[in-house]
C-alpha cells in the first residue's frame, strides 16, 4: 500500500471541495488493488481511495463504519486497514464469500503449506472428474471441453480441503480464473462470446490454461495476503483499540443493528435496473455451487429489473416525494414496467435510508456514493432524488461532491448503453 492512500482532507472546509477529481483521478493500477482489494473483479466497485477519504473526513480510529450494500467489501477492508470497526450487508453470495475472504487475515504457515499440496494434487490428477462440472445450460456454448476438465479437477480437490477461511481462499481463487478461461470475453460486462474473443481464439492468442491460471492466481493472492497481514499488524499496533469487521446479513432495508449503534454509513447502492448482479456472475456462480442456494436471488435484489404484469398492470405510481413521483409518472407513460421498477428502487431506498437513520448516532454521517441512469429515454438523477427521500426521512445534507470516474471497469454498466462519467457524493448528517 503506498504511502499517498492515507493523505488527510479533514482540515480542507466542505465548500472548497465540491469536484475531486484532482483527488481521486491519480489512482490506477496497483494503487487501487493493494492489499486484497483487487482479488476477484466485481462490477461497479468505486476505488478504495473513497471510502477512505469518507472515514479519514467524518470518523476516527476505533468508529464504527457501515455499508448498507457492501458490494466485495471495499469499505470493510479500508475500515480495518484505518483501524475502524465496521459492519457490511449485502444480498450477493459471492459478493459475501469474496468480502469475507478480503477481510480475513490467514495463517499464512499454513497457506502456504496447504497451497503447494492443493498445487500437486491438481496436477498429478489425471482422472476426469466429470461429476464435479455443474448442470448449466448451454454448457458447451461457456467451456471447451479440456477447460471444463481442468476445472473440474480444481474444483475437487479445493472441495475436499476442511471447511473454513483457508478453503473460501481457494474458492475465491477458483472463481477468479472461470470468466477468464471461458469462452465469454473476460471484459464484458455479462458473459458473451464476442467476435473480439473470437478473433483473439482464431490468432492462437486466448489462453485456455485453466491449471496454470490457478496455480499462478493462488500464488500472487498469496502474496496479497502476506501484504494485508504486514499492514494490519502495523494498524494493530499503531492504533492498540479492538476492532471488528464483519458481514451481518442480506438485507439494506431491515439493518440487524441496535439504535445508534453506528458513527459514519458509507455506500454505494445499486441503481434501478442497471447491473443484472447475478447474470454478471452467472459462470463463476454455477461453478461455485451457488445458483442452487438461491435460484430467485435476482427478483429480491434492490434495483432488480424483474417484475411480472400481476404487480404493474393495476398499479399507480406515487406515494414518495414530488420529485420522485412526477419522474416515475413521466416513464410511466411510456412503458408501465420501467415505471414499477424505478418506483420499487425508490422505495426500497427510502427504507434504506430509514434503517441507517435508525442505526445512526445523532450527528452521525451517511456517505452516499451514486450517479445517473437512463430509462426508456428518461434520465434518472438518482443522487438528486435520493437527496430529496434523505431530506423526508430527517437527513441534512452536508455536502456535495462530484468525481471523474477513470477506471472505466469501475463503472456502473448500463443495459441501455448510457454511460456514466461522473460519480456524486451526498455527505448526509443524521
Amino acid at each position: 500500500m503506498t504511502e499517498d492512500n492515507s493523505k488527510d482532507y479533514s482540515d480542507r472546509p466542505d465548500d472548497e471541495i465540491n469536484d475531486l477529481s484532482h483527488v481521486f483521478r491519480k489512482y490506477t493500477g496497483r494503487q487501487v488493488s493493494y492489499c486484497t482489494h483487487g482479488i476477484h473483479r466485481f462490477p461497479a466497485k468505486f476505488i478504495p481511495q473513497v471510502p477512505r477519504f469518507c472515514m479519514e473526513r467524518y470518523s476516527e480510529p476505533g468508529d464504527v463504519i457501515l455499508d448498507p450494500f457492501m458490494g466485495s467489501g471495499t469499505t470493510l477492508l479500508e475500515a480495518k486497514l484505518t483501524g475502524r470497526s465496521a459492519y457490511g450487508i449485502d444480498i450477493h453470495p459471492l459478493a459475501k464469500l469474496i468480502t469475507k475472504v478480503k477481510i480475513t487475515q490467514l495463517p499464512l504457515a499454513i497457506l502456504h503449506d496447504t497451497a503447494e499440496k492443493l498445487i500437486a494434487d491438481i496436477r498429478e490428477d489425471k482422472r476426469p472428474n466429470g461429476e464435479w462440472i455443474p448442470t448449466m445450460h448451454n454448457f458447451d456454448h461457456w467451456f471447451r471441453p479440456n477447460v471444463a476438465r481442468d476445472l473440474a479437477t480444481i474444483k475437487k480437490h479445493i472441495w475436499a480441503l476442511p471447511d473454513g477461511d483457508i478453503k473460501d481462499f481457494f474458492k475465491i481463487c477458483f472463481s477468479s480464473i472461470i470468466r477468464r478461461v471461458s469462452n465469454s470475453d473476460s471484459d464484458s460486462l455479462i458473459p458473451e462470446v464476442t467476435a473480439f474473443k473470437r478473433k483473439l481464439v482464431s490468432q492462437g492468442k486466448a489462453d485456455f490454461d485453466a491449471i496454470g491460471r490457478f496455480i499462478n492466481t493462488v500464488r500472487l493472492r498469496i502474496i496479497d495476503f502476506e501484504d494485508l497481514d504486514k499492514v494490519l499488524t502495523r494498524v494493530s499496533k499503531a492504533n492498540r483499540n479492538d476492532t471488528k469487521v464483519e458481514i451481518i446479513g442480506n438485507d439494506a432495508r431491515d439493518i440487524s443493528l441496535p439504535d445508534e449503534s453506528v458513527n459514519l454509513a458509507i455506500t454505494s447502492p445499486p441503481y434501478a435496473s442497471a447491473v443484472h448482479y447475478v447474470s454478471v456472475h452467472k459462470l463463476e456462480m454455477n461453478w461455485l455451487d451457488l445458483v442452487r442456494a438461491d435460484p430467485e436471488l435476482d427478483k429480491r435484489i434492490v434495483g432488480t429489473a424483474k417484475a411480472y404484469a400481476e404487480d404493474y398492470n393495476n398499479w399507480e405510481p406515487g406515494g414518495l416525494t414530488s420529485e420522485v413521483d412526477n419522474l416515475i409518472r413521466e416513464i410511466y407513460e411510456n412503458d408501465r414496467k420501467s415505471a414499477y421498477t424505478v418506483q420499487r428502487y425508490f422505495s426500497d431506498m427510502q427504507k434504506n435510508l430509514r434503517e441507517v437513520g435508525r442505526v445512526l448516532c445523532d450527528g452521525g454521517m451517511y456517505c452516499l456514493i451514486a450517479g445517473e441512469n437512463v430509462m426508456k429515454g428518461t434520465r434518472i438523477p438518482t443522487y438528486q432524488l435520493l437527496d430529496k427521500l434523505a431530506q423526508e426521512e430527517g437527513f441534512k445534507k452536508l455536502a456535495a461532491y462530484n468525481y471523474d470516474i477513470i477506471n472505466r471497469h469501475l463503472d456502473v454498466p448500463r443495459w441501455n448503453n448510457s454511460t456514466i462519467l461522473k460519480d456524486h457524493m451526498l455527505v448526509l448528517r443524521k
